[in-house]
């Protein structure tokens, strides 16, 4: 009778060890997968923190529109869109109808920068007299434009990106009874400005129109 009791006591005591193992086993893969649970947060977490992505900033036009904000000092436009747009602006602005020279003259100076560009442009005019031949006269001018050329560009006075653009004109005044050319050559100054102030990122800060060979 006594030795059944020990083999009882040694089932009992072996029964309770391997519940003990099951449990430790049990145990010990829970802690397993916490730890790699852990780990795998510490590294998104150190991920986030050391690999945030640069944040990207953009204005709004009125109708909703986005813009995106671009450094000054960088270009944004290839040299094909810049005398694009310097082809654009000289033609608009020197297309002048007597009738309507006011409405003309809003309309051309959302090509400029504001104000000294602009400013420059109304000064150019009066000084040459062109505006008040135009006046005078009653004329029509029209402008036609080719071989725009960029002569220089970079940064201006370390800030905002510059191009220095020539662009041989022939302009026509044309009245009721009469029809006279000109050739001219202008030379513009094409600056880079912020998006939210100028659609094109880009405005002419100051024209020079002087005699030339034209087309």
């Amino acid at each position: 009778m006594k030795t059944g009791r020990n083999y009882g006591e040694v089932e009992h005591v072996q029964r309770r060890y391997e519940t003990w193992m099951k449990s430790h086993e049990r145990m010990s893969r829970t802690l397993l997968v916490m730890v790699l649970v852990t780990a795998l947060l510490l590294v998104s977490f150190l991920v986030v923190l050391y690999h945030k992505p640069e944040p990207v900033y953009f204005a709004t036009r009125v109708d909703g529109g986005v813009l995106p904000l671009v450094p000054l000092s960088t270009p944004f436009l290839t040299d094909g869109q810049v005398t694009n747009f310097a082809v654009e602006a000289v033609t608009h602005a020197m297309t002048i109808d007597f009738a309507n020279w006011r409405n003309d003259m809003v309309s051309a100076s959302r090509y400029f920068e504001k104000p000294d560009g602009w400013n420059n442009f109304l000064d150019a005019m009066e000084t040459s007299g062109m505006l008040s031949y135009i006046r005078d006269h009653r004329l029509v001018s029209t402008v036609v434009a080719s071989g725009a050329v960029i002569t220089s560009s970079g940064l201006s006075e370390g800030k905002n990106y510059t191009w220095e653009v020539q662009i041989p004109l022939v302009i026509t005044y044309e009245s009721a009874s009469e029809i006279s050319r000109d050739s001219l050559l202008a030379e513009l100054v094409v600056k880079r400005l912020p998006t939210w102030e100028a659609p094109d990122a880009v405005g002419v800060s100051r024209i020079v129109v002087r005699p030339g060979k034209g087309i």
